[in-house]
């Protein structure tokens, strides 16, 4: 036990310092009285890709969020609220997007899987796909000019691609197999890490 003492309480001052440190920059914007409310977030994650929004915070405890997004192969667009319940530097968050990807070419996803996209690039162009997504983050620096966030949640996904009939005669070996539009929902893993600054 007395070997150990001194490792628990360099632990203890380390564990002090470092909430000193997380502290000193919030104390530091109370101390300000500025209060943040427009900025600019940007995010990269799976499966949704890369975005960029425009940020409102009309309180301490809600921010708004609206902008464009990209998976690589195609455009889209989304909008967010996220609830902060703690009024400190770190907080918890709870998180709610809306988004729509327009239609586009995703015969390249066949390139990813080995398959020649040939036969089938045909039944795959227009796809268009709409999701909703929930999640829990962890934020650092949520009340400060500049901060992270790492979200962690789900995502209803549905997909729509207009003629699907290549894919299902590729896959049935049967040219005389024919389709309508095909619909497709699951629900998925999300994970998004991303950072906010605030001009105002």
């Amino acid at each position: 036990m007395r070997q150990r003492t001194p490792l628990l309480s360099s632990g203890f001052a380390l564990g002090c310092l470092a909430v000193l440190g997380f502290a000193t920059p919030a104390l530091a914007d109370d101390e300000d009285g500025n209060k943040h409310t427009l900025g600019l977030l940007v995010d990269a994650g799976a499966p949704h890709g890369i975005g960029v929004s425009a940020v409102l915070k009309p309180a301490k405890w809600v921010r708004l969020q609206a902008g464009p997004t990209t998976n690589t192969l195609s455009f889209g667009l989304r909008g967010g609220v996220s609830i902060l319940p703690l009024d400190t530097f770190i907080t918890p968050s709870l998180n709610a997007e809306v988004g729509h990807y327009f239609g586009s070419e995703y015969s390249d996803v066949l390139d990813w899987l080995g398959r020649d996209p040939s036969t089938t690039s045909q039944a795959i162009r227009d796809v268009t796909y709409n999701y909703v997504t929930g999640s829990v983050g962890l934020e650092v620096g949520a009340q400060s000019r500049f901060n992270f966030f790492l979200n962690v949640g789900l995502s209803y996904v549905a997909l729509t691609v207009p003629d699907p009939t290549p894919l299902i005669q590729d896959a049935a070996n049967d040219d005389t197999v024919t389709s309508g539009p095909l619909h497709v929902r699951a629900t998925i893993p999300s994970v998004k890490l991303g950072f906010i600054l605030y001009f105002f």
